[in-house]
């Protein structure tokens, strides 16, 4: 099961969320996510980001109704980032990263490195709709998050701080679980 840790504002949005954490919380899982909800152009928006890649995956317009789908359009725009990125051909090579279909939604694990992380990648698609696309229905959303996974962001629990982006984190994690 895919567990992903939820900010605040995404708390409230989904509203019946796990309340208590795993007690294996401190042993991150590549299957492990953080999620945020922000606003753009009065849009709801939610990013996940993969706690030991920091792979990020943008989801746009996302509305109340969509909740029930929830599985299906996070694994859907996890496959088409997936592919756009090239980082895998056949998604059963990444199939890591979710662990089954099925997401657990947490409340937040208080990782301030995912968290920081998260605020960087919003703030970036803010600032790429507005002033290079002026509208979200503009944007490219899968183009602009391919950048964003390229950014040099390190590798989570790096203590040498190498510098690597979500990308290469992602194509290594792939090596090591294949």
């Amino acid at each position: 099961m895919t567990r992903v840790y939820c900010t605040k504002k995404l708390k409230e949005f989904i509203g019946n969320i796990e309340e208590t954490l795993p007690d294996d919380y401190i042993d991150i899982k590549t299957s492990d996510w953080n999620a945020h909800l922000f606003f753009v152009d009065k849009r709801k928006c939610i990013v996940f980001v993969n706690i030991l890649t920091y792979y990020s995956v943008f989801v746009a317009d996302f509305a109340k109704k969509d909740l029930k789908n929830i599985d299906e359009i996070f694994g859907k725009r996890l496959k088409e980032q997936l592919s756009h990125d090239k980082v895998v051909v056949d998604f059963e090579n990444a199939r890591f990263l979710t662990e089954g279909s099925k997401i657990s939604f947490i409340k937040t694990n208080n990782n301030k490195t995912v968290i920081g992380r998260i605020n960087d990648f919003v703030d970036m698609f803010k600032i790429h709709c507005t002033y290079k696309y002026g509208h979200l229905n503009e944007m490219d959303i899968v183009y602009e998050n391919g950048l964003f996974n390229m950014i040099s962001t390190g590798k989570y629990g790096d203590i040498k701080k190498s510098w690597t982006n979500p990308f290469e984190n992602v194509k290594e994690k792939i090596k090591t679980n294949t």
